[in-house]
């Protein structure tokens, strides 16, 4: 998944999108107000002549929620009256939490995603085997002036730009992916000696003289930074050839207190709860890491540019027509970096048109 917005944020929309899903006939709300009080989700519904109130509170630690936490969600679910309290996490729970949790009758649930098998069948494909191969991420270039910049690892923007970032050392140009090639037997001897950081250090008067799209600074370098392992990859076979970014996983929701799990497809999950569209406002899907900018409103119908979608290693860029009741599908994109990225993006775009 894509941090174009708040990571948190992102983890609260799925919580609502989970919920929703779930049970289609409730008034499912991301971020609502009650009574003063903000409450990451909430969902209500009317059963014969009574209205219940469920509030769920979001929590995407890196370890598991203390019980203070979950004390201060009971404080504050209690002042609005609701009839059930929920805490959503995604690193798990404390033992004392837990133990409030069920003396004060709290839904405690862990959310991750679900590692079991794709379904590759649904692509016309099947798993023949597997093979080690050499993964290669965090790829930080290194300046002669001290700047450095890691390329971006989103769906497939590291394989745009291993295709794409050209080299010139000397008389000879190249690719970064070339430059990876070159090195892939001391990525190996590397893995097998348990290290996994390596640094390429480039000879003077070596530079970056591509892409020119704004993103990757185009001067002097001095070393290309990267961390390698070596994983277990599927041989796939089929009469097809797709792109392994649309294997997006499930999201696996657990009952912390019975232990009960379900699972939830994430590419039908509705991110953008509560969302509509504006003209001259970038969205995103979060999934899949796709962008897109929304032109034109005419009724019901809304005219989008997909702006940046990077697809079999290649930018991908075209415009569509969506209902305009598909906007719970879209999340605005809220990070001022990406979204002066985007506005690049949409004037290169434009000048197609």
């Amino acid at each position: 998944m894509s941090k174009a917005t708040n990571a948190g944020k992102l983890f609260e929309r799925l919580v609502a999108a989970i919920h929703k899903a779930a049970d289609k006939d409730a008034s499912v709300v991301w971020n609502d107000v009650i009574e003063g009080r903000q409450f990451d989700v909430t969902i209500r519904f009317k059963k014969g002549f009574y209205e219940y109130l469920t509030v769920i509170e979001c929590k995407d630690y890196e370890r598991p929620v203390p019980i203070e936490k979950v004390e201060a969600f009971i404080t504050k679910a209690r002042d609005v009256h609701a009839n059930s309290i929920v805490m959503a996490s995604t690193s798990g729970f404390q033992s004392g939490a837990e133990n409030v949790a069920r003396k004060h009758n709290v839904k405690l649930i862990h959310i991750s995603p679900d590692c079991s098998e794709f379904d590759f069948a649904s692509f016309g494909a099947t798993c023949v085997g597997e093979t080690p191969v050499l993964k290669i991420t965090d790829v930080v270039l290194e300046y002669r002036d001290g700047e450095k910049t890691q390329l971006p690892e989103q769906s497939n923007a590291l394989t745009y730009y291993a295709n794409k970032l050209i080299i010139r050392s000397g008389v000879s140009a190249f690719s970064l992916g070339d430059e990876m090639s070159t090195h892939s037997a001391a990525f190996y001897s590397l893995v097998m000696k348990g290290n996994t950081d390596h640094t390429i250090n480039c000879p003077a008067g070596t530079s970056v003289i591509a892409p020119d799209d704004g993103e990757i600074p185009l001067k002097p370098l001095a070393a290309i930074h990267v961390r390698v392992t070596l994983e277990q990859a599927k041989i796939l076979d089929g009469p097809v050839v797709f792109d392994p970014y649309l294997f997006v996983p499930d999201i696996k929701v657990r009952d912390v207190e019975t232990g009960k799990e379900e699972a939830f497809n994430q590419s039908s999950l509705p991110f953008g709860i509560g969302n509509v569209f504006k003209e001259g406002t970038f969205y995103e899907q979060p999934q899949l890491a796709n962008y897109f900018y929304c032109h034109r409103m005419s009724g019901n119908t809304v005219s989008l540019y997909l702006i940046e979608s990077y697809q079999m290693g290649q930018l991908f860029q075209a415009e569509l027509n969506v209902p305009t009741e598909a906007a719970e599908w879209y999340v605005p994109v809220t990070d001022d970096a990406v979204l002066r990225r985007l506005q690049r993006r949409l004037v290169d775009f434009q000048r197609l048109l």
